[in-house]
């Protein structure tokens, strides 16, 4: 299942050890450029490798997006901010790729409206939130791209991007879940 828009690209294969995220991200900026995260996606290493990751903007669009309503609750805590030659956060980046990190952390959270985990590869290329929901619309659509699974059918190790014990979706990330 792959969706194409406007230069980017997602898509979905299969996967039948768990679910794994593959983002490539491409900025035309010198602080961010060109990144990619892949990771098999599991409870430790989406607390150790994605959780973190905070979302980006730059400074130079503040302005503009403060006037149209949006971006109001951003502080240095959950946004990086970057300026035409720096990073802006005290604290600096997190991870080094945290950029690309962050659009994966979007991505699991856009796949999760499926409804139920994903056992697959998500890939894509300069995506955003508009082409996760583009490719989960399109397999959503098409009967033939799916099934769903029961636990007991599962390999025990097999993992989505949240735990399944039979047949109902159980949360595998939060606070009160570790």
């Amino acid at each position: 299942m792959r969706v194409l828009r406007d230069g980017a690209h997602g898509e979905l294969r299969p996967n039948d050890r768990g679910f794994r995220i593959e983002v490539d991200i491409s900025f035309d900026h010198p602080l961010v450029g060109r990144q990619s995260c892949e990771i098999d996606v599991d409870p430790a290493s989406f607390r150790r490798e994605l959780a973190r990751a905070r979302t980006f903007g730059f400074m130079k669009d503040v302005a503009k997006l403060w006037s149209a309503g949006y971006a109001l609750g951003a502080n240095f805590d959950n946004t990086l901010v970057v300026s035409d030659t720096r990073v802006l956060n005290p604290d600096g980046l997190r991870f080094p790729d945290e950029f690309v990190r962050h659009k994966a952390l979007d991505a699991i959270g856009d796949l999760a409206l499926a409804g139920a985990p994903l056992l697959g590869t998500y890939r894509s290329f300069r995506g955003g939130h508009k082409l996760n929901h583009a490719v989960l619309c399109a397999l959503m659509a098409d009967p033939t791209a799916w099934t769903m699974v029961s636990a007991a059918t599962m390999n025990r190790r097999t993992r989505g991007h949240a735990d399944v014990a039979t047949n109902l979706v159980a949360r595998a990330y939060g606070p009160d879940v570790s």
